[in-house]
């Protein structure tokens, strides 16, 4: 049998936010590939000490993985919700049955603190214990790209067991292709518009015009070329959109001050345009921009500068293509194309 780990959530603070959408994407997306829930059911934990809360997740772990037999496979998201000190053990427990253990990877914290030295005591443990540790026993790992793969394999995983994604599905429920899309409508910015997130929109050029939706942004020091429309649930936020454009962009105008996190994981951002059909404009460093090149999905720039010139210079036929293959690319994205292709080869990897 084939299952998926299912962590029931103990709070909904951030309905809003995409970060949960892409768990529940995988989850919907394996049961219509057969997968059966394993539940993983927790008390409130963090109202419990250090140690009992690290003793409840564990027995609650261990009794899930329990109802497992010789040959199933589980697929467990990374990072684990619950995860706790006895997670490696209990897997490593697990495979010894006959359980093989597969993981597909939303984050991941050796990105973000690349040098280990400078990041904060519990994420050097938290790097040590659950990356290297328990990705290290894995029998299939699904992630990022080539560059996250690099990483894992710089730390002990073994290559052979990593497969990369490339770019997130987004699912849609009852999405209608939109029309009418001209290259002159303004230019999309979805996320968190905080300061410390796209501080560039609060000092860009009189043109283009933006339209923003999203969290956090400071209405107070709004431009004369901006429109916000407010935050929207992940499922609605793809329809809601209106615009020529999807921009992706990091928290600086400069690429090269973005962190590395940002240049080698996939963009969730991206995936919410094409979703909805939109070509988008991403910067050069982007892990995907080759394959926004490739399949001429919209424009790789240098700087926003150049990014609003590719913009301005583009025809209208020009852009009528980029919204057609946009718009294939959104088919594939809505029904979970690129998910269920990857877990295709890890089973077959799995099985040789």
């Amino acid at each position: 049998m084939k299952y998926y780990l299912k962590e029931e959530f103990l709070h909904d603070n951030n309905v809003k936010n995409a970060g949960n959408k892409a768990r529940n994407d995988v989850e919907e997306i394996v049961k219509r590939e057969g997968y059966q829930a394993l539940v993983l059911s927790v008390d409130n934990w963090y109202n419990m000490s250090i140690i009992k809360a690290q003793i409840h997740k564990a027995k609650s772990f261990s009794q899930s993985l329990n109802r497992l037999n010789k040959g199933d496979e589980l697929l467990i998201q990374f990072p684990m919700l619950h995860h706790s000190f006895f997670t490696t053990l209990l897997v490593k427990k697990a495979r010894k049955r006959g359980v093989k253990i597969q993981f597909i990877i939303h984050d991941l914290d050796a990105l973000r603190f690349m040098n280990s030295q400078a990041a904060r005591l519990k994420h050097r443990i938290r790097m040590r214990i659950q990356e290297s540790g328990l990705l290290g026993v894995a029998d299939g790992i699904i992630a990022h790209n080539p560059i996250m793969k690099s990483v894992l394999v710089d730390k002990g995983v073994d290559a052979d067991k990593i497969i990369s994604l490339g770019i997130f599905d987004y699912l849609i429920p009852n999405f209608q292709d939109k029309t009418g899309l001209t290259k002159n409508q303004p230019i999309i910015v979805a996320g968190n518009l905080a300061q410390e997130k796209a501080g560039y929109l609060y000092s860009i050029p009189e043109e283009p015009a933006y339209n923003l939706y999203g969290v956090g942004f400071d209405e107070s020091r709004a431009l004369t070329n901006e429109t916000y429309f407010g935050s929207f649930l992940p499922d609605e936020l793809p329809s809601a959109l209106e615009g020529g454009f999807g921009l992706v962009w990091g928290n600086s105008e400069n690429p090269e001050d973005e962190r590395d996190y940002y240049k080698e994981n996939i963009s969730y951002k991206l995936s919410t345009y094409l979703s909805a059909g939109l070509p988008v404009v991403v910067p050069d460093y982007l892990s995907n921009a080759d394959y926004i090149r490739e399949k001429g999905l919209g424009f790789v720039a240098s700087s926003l500068e150049e990014a609003n010139r590719l913009v301005q210079d583009c025809t209208e036929e020009e852009y009528a293509q980029m919204v057609q293959k946009a718009q294939y690319t959104s088919y594939l994205i809505r029904n979970g194309y690129f998910t269920k292709k990857l877990f295709v080869d890890t089973i077959m990897a799995l099985g040789e």
